[in-house]
C-alpha cells in the first residue's frame, strides 16, 4: 500500500505543475536510493511477507496501458516497481526468537516458517541491503483485538449522488489500548465473455512472404480450453481507516467499498473479502499522513528528505532513506457474495469495458514480398489477425457484414476470449 500511494505522488508529479520540489536528487540529477519497506504482521499463522522496494527514478510511470485491440497482448507491470532484491530480512521477537526470511521473487521476502504475531510481545525488523545497508524498526506489538461483526452489501446513492452498491463492516468494538481500525479487500468478479464461441481459428503453416499468395491452413476447430467463464481477483490500493467512537459498542455501518450501479465488475457475481486489522496511535498517524499525502495536488511544495517518518530508520543515522511502516496487527476477515440481479432485478447488465462490434474481413492478403503495386484498402485480413492472436472466431459471414467481406465474422478478442481480463481457474473459495 506504501509504494501505491507513493506511485500516485510522482504521476502527480509529472503530469501537474508544482513548484518547490524537493526529492532528494543526486548529483547526476536522480533521486537518491530511498528505501520503501511494506511490513505488516499480523496474528494469522501464515508465512508473512514483507516488499522491498526503491525509489531510484520517476521515468516511465506514464506507460500508457490501454487495451488496444490491433496490436498484440504485451506484459506490463503497472506499478514499475524498481525492487530491492538480496537483502537478508529478519524479525526478532522479545522473546528472543528470530525468524528468517527469504527471498521468494525480486523483493519479496517470505519468512521461512509460518508464524502468528502474539498479544503481549512485540517484535522488531531488521533488514540489510545487499550494500551493507542496514535498516531497523521500533519495537511493534499488537494493539488491540477486534472481530467484524457483520459484513454486508446495501443499495445506496453516494455524496455526490451516484447510484450503487455500499459494502459496509459493523464490528464488536475494540479489547485492548487502541481506537483504530485500517481496513483492507479482495475483490473478485465473474466475467462472461460477450461474444464468445465453442469453435475458434486453427492457424498453421502460415507464410506471409510465399510467392505469389500467402500459403496457409486456417481451420475452425472446437474450443481446447475455457475461454467463456473467467475470475479477476483485485486488490484495494487506497488507505481505508476509521476510529472508534466514543462510545464501546463499536462501530456500525463503515463504508468500506462503493461500487457505481454501472461498474462493470458488478455484472453477474462478485465476491469481496474484507480484512479489518487493530492498528496503533503511530501506525494511524503514519498511514493518515500518506492518504492525505496520496490526494493533495500541492504535495510537492512540502516534500523533503523525510518527509513521511515512520517507525524505521537507517542504522547509520542517515536521515530520509526510508519510507514505510513496520506494523504488528491482529486481523477480522469476512467474506461476502451477490449477483447483479439480487439489487437490480429484471435492468440491463452494465456495459462491458470494451465496444464490441461484429468484424470481418478478407481471409487472405497480398504476399509481404510482392513487389508490384497494392491499392488494397481493406482491413487487416483474418489470417494475420490470428497469427497476432488479437480476434476471436463468431461464425460464418452470411450477412455479408464490413465494408470488405470476409467468410467469416470476428470479434477483438477481449470480447471472445475471458482470458484477457481474468483467469479460467475457479478460485477455492468461489461459491455459486
Amino acid at each position: 500500500m506504501v509504494r501505491k500511494a507513493l506511485i500516485v505522488f510522482f504521476s502527480i508529479f509529472i503530469f501537474g505543475c508544482v513548484d518547490e520540489v524537493d526529492l532528494s536528487l543526486g548529483s547526476d540529477g536522480t533521486i537518491e536510493d530511498i528505501l520503501i519497506i511494506e511490513a505488516t504482521i499480523t496474528d494469522e499463522f501464515k508465512r508473512h511477507q514483507i516488499t522491498l522496494s526503491k525509489i531510484d527514478t520517476i521515468l516511465d510511470l506514464g506507460i500508457d496501458s490501454v487495451y488496444n485491440p490491433f496490436t498484440p497482448p504485451r506484459d506490463i507491470n503497472p506499478d514499475l516497481v524498481n525492487y530491492e532484491e538480496n537483502a537478508q530480512v529478519n524479525i526478532v521477537a522479545s522473546s528472543g526468537t528470530q525468524i528468517n526470511f527469504r527471498e521468494i521473487s525480486p523483493g519479496i521476502y517470505e519468512a521461512q516458517i509460518p508464524f502468528a504475531a502474539q498479544t503481549n510481545e512485540s517484535y522488531e525488523l531488521k533488514i540489510q541491503t545487499a550494500n551493507g545497508k542496514g535498516f531497523s524498526s521500533k519495537e511493534v506489538e499488537i494493539s488491540g483485538v477486534s472481530s467484524i461483526e457483520n459484513l454486508y452489501a446495501e443499495k445506496m446513492v453516494n455524496d455526490l449522488g451516484v447510484a450503487g452498491i455500499g459494502i459496509f463492516v459493523d464490528n464488536n468494538g475494540i479489547n485492548g489500548t487502541s481506537q483504530n481500525f485500517r481496513y483492507s479487500y479482495d475483490e473478485t468478479y465473474k466475467i462472461i465473455a460477450p461474444n464468445w464461441s465453442p469453435k475458434k481459428f486453427k492457424l498453421t503453416n502460415y507464410d506471409p512472404c510465399a510467392l505469389p499468395v500467402p500459403t496457409y491452413d486456417l481451420e475452425i476447430i472446437d474450443q481446447e480450453e475455457e475461454t467463456q467463464v473467467c475470475y479477476n481477483t483485485v486488490q484495494s490500493n487506497t488507505i481505508i481507516q476509521t476510529q472508534l467512537p466514543n462510545s464501546t459498542s463499536g462501530i456500525r455501518q463503515f463504508l468500506v467499498r462503493f461500487l457505481e450501479s454501472d461498474d462493470f465488475a458488478i455484472s453477474h457475481r462478485y465476491s469481496i473479502e474484507v480484512a479489518q486489522m487493530v492498528s496503533s496511535s503511530e501506525s494511524f498517524g503514519f498511514y493518515e499522513k500518506l492518504n492525505n499525502f496520496s490526494q493533495n495536488g500541492n504535495i510537492f511544495s512540502q516534500v523533503q528528505p523525510g518527509f513521511l517518518e515512520g517507525n524505521l530508520s537507517a542504522d547509520d543515522g542517515r536521515q530520509g532513506a526510508v519510507i514505510g511502516f513496520f506494523d504488528v496487527v491482529s486481523v477480522s476477515k469476512k467474506r461476502l457474495f451477490f449477483n447483479y440481479e439480487d439489487f437490480y432485478p429484471n435492468e440491463p447488465l452494465p456495459p462491458y469495458p470494451f465496444n464490441c462490434s461484429l468484424l470481418s474481413s478478407p481471409e487472405s492478403h497480398t504476399s509481404y514480398c510482392f513487389s508490384g503495386l497494392n491499392f488494397n484498402n481493406c482491413p487487416q485480413s483474418i489470417i494475420e489477425n490470428v497469427d497476432l492472436g488479437i480476434i476471436t472466431y463468431v461464425g460464418i459471414n452470411d450477412a455479408n457484414i464490413g465494408a470488405c467481406p470476409g467468410p467469416y465474422i470476428y470479434v477483438s478478442r477481449i470480447c471472445g476470449d475471458c482470458t484477457t481480463l481474468g483467469s479460467n481457474v475457479i478460485p477455492e473459495f468461489w461459491e455459486e
